[in-house]
């Protein structure tokens, strides 16, 4: 009775196991931004993870590490719904907002600290080029490491992107 019982409950368990493995790679499907697909850590300005404190508030995205001028990649099939400036007065830094196509609709993301390469309306495939990586150390210094910053909203709802990407 006992190893039967041992021999379900192991069963239940590597069933369970099973069930997070498949449910991660189906959550994990997002294409890396840039070839690496390294995240910023910490630096002298903070870390570049998703909640990470920053003053009064918390990290609204991920930071992607990059190099000025990567090429950086859609993570879904999307279309570039706008181009703006992260900072009000300062127009150094750029950042794109696209919307995700086909099923990935309900998605829309952030993309600072960039160099455009396409118009407003252009459509994306998931993993084509998107635009350039800027250098964010141009306006913060040298301590700053390089990195697009990335924020994800399902449905207009911020989320928590970091589940999205193979790490």
């Amino acid at each position: 009775m006992k190893r039967k019982l041992k021999n379900t409950l192991l069963g239940m368990l590597f069933m369970g196991t099973a069930f997070k493995l498949i449910a991660s790679k189906k959550s994990s499907g997002f294409f890396p931004l840039n070839t690496d697909n390294e995240k910023r850590l910490c630096d002298a300005f903070g870390c570049g993870h998703f909640g990470a404190p920053r003053g009064s508030k918390d990290h609204k995205g991920i930071d992607f590490k990059t190099s000025k001028s990567e090429r950086i990649r859609a993570p879904f099939d999307c279309k570039i719904i706008r181009y703006g400036f992260p900072y009000e007065n300062d127009k150094s830094q750029e950042l794109m907002e696209i919307r995700g196509l086909n099923q990935y609709s309900d998605y829309t993301a952030k993309i600072m600290y960039i160099k455009p390469t396409l118009p407003v309306g252009a459509t994306v495939n998931k993993g084509s080029a998107l635009c350039l990586a800027g250098d964010i150390s141009e306006k913060f210094g040298a301590p700053m490491t390089p990195h697009v910053h990335f924020e994800l909203y399902k449905n207009g709802v911020l989320i928590n992107p970091e589940p999205f990407f193979k790490w």
